[in-house]
């Protein structure tokens, strides 16, 4: 999850008989088209909406058709609304565990994309020296997405540009352009490449480039890690490679934060931002509910592919 995202709780199990009311209330009183309840995220931006905090967390939001033209009265009007409805008593159920995990996963992706957009990566993740799990993200989650599946992703992209294909620009390709672009791999890394290039077909080029780049890195970063093992109890790197840079550091113990960029950065700027992050950052991941990255069913061993 990316910043912005939010649990919204105007539907479902908080449509009880007194929220409704309120939230009819509002709508009448403001003149808004629509109100609701929400938890998690930032903040809302768009003009048309106003918002107040309530207790516990929420949001008290009226929505309008177009942003009002004297906000600071509709502000204030709403205010006096929430301060009424909650001092009668109005109280509201605590989010689930499944909300809380959620609420959770996503303050830690705000984070990161935070720290992203601070030091010019083009993204940064958090992720551990034991598991394939993501535990953070700053760019947009896929199902079915960890630290395998990019490791996968970094070993089918490196094989096939060793052959000269480009897997950003042939997943932009028509399907039939597409099948003869991919005719200089055979065998198992025909096959993968199929499956990454079809996932990645309806993502701009910009976006296509930067999932490769973004796989490229944590394979680095990983086959580093794991040649460091036992040696060190730390990590921290800097690196520059051609069309790649990332900064990587580990922190409470197992956990490695990892930005990455599309070539040079300034080692000072970034290094030192993320110092100013980390704190935060940490307390978000071990704040983060277990996960098994050994679901029942185990796990599936990818073959390497032929070099």
């Amino acid at each position: 999850m990316c910043p912005g995202r939010r649990d919204r709780y105007d539907g479902g199990p908080l449509k009880t008989d007194g929220i409704e009311r309120v939230l009819g209330l509002v709508c009448q009183e403001m003149g808004s088209t629509d109100a609701r309840l929400e938890i998690g995220g930032k903040d809302p931006e768009a003009a048309e909406l106003v918002f107040v905090s309530v207790p516990g967390g929420w949001r008290l939001v009226a929505v309008f058709d177009t942003a009002p033209e004297d906000r600071v009265r509709m502000e204030h009007r709403l205010k006096q609304l929430a301060t009424a409805f909650f001092d009668a008593g109005l109280s509201l159920p605590a989010p689930s565990a499944d909300a809380e995990m959620r609420l959770a996963q996503r303050r830690l992706d705000d984070e990161l994309a935070a720290l992203a957009g601070r030091t010019g990566a083009l993204g940064a993740n958090v992720i551990d020296m034991q598991s394939p799990v993501l535990w953070g993200c700053s760019e947009s989650r896929h199902t079915g997405e960890d630290l395998e599946s990019f490791l996968v992703t970094a070993e089918v992209d490196a094989a096939a540009r060793a052959r000269g294909v480009d897997l950003a620009v042939v997943s932009g390709l028509g399907e039939a352009d597409r099948a003869t672009s991919l005719d200089e791999l055979t065998g198992e890394l025909r096959r993968r490449a199929e499956r990454l290039v079809t996932r990645l077909s309806d993502r701009p080029l910009r976006s296509r480039r930067n999932y490769l780049l973004h796989g490229q890195c944590l394979a680095d970063v990983r086959r580093w890690i794991l040649r460091q093992s036992g040696e060190e109890s730390s990590v921290r790197r800097l690196v520059h490679l051609e069309g790649l840079g990332y900064f990587a550091r580990s922190f409470a113990g197992i956990y490695v934060l990892v930005l990455y960029f599309p070539g040079p950065f300034s080692e000072l700027h970034v290094e030192g931002t993320a110092l100013h992050y980390l704190p935060v950052i940490e307390r978000h991941v071990l704040g983060l509910p277990p996960i098994d990255p050994n679901p029942p069913g185990g796990k599936v061993v990818q073959m390497p592919l032929p070099r």
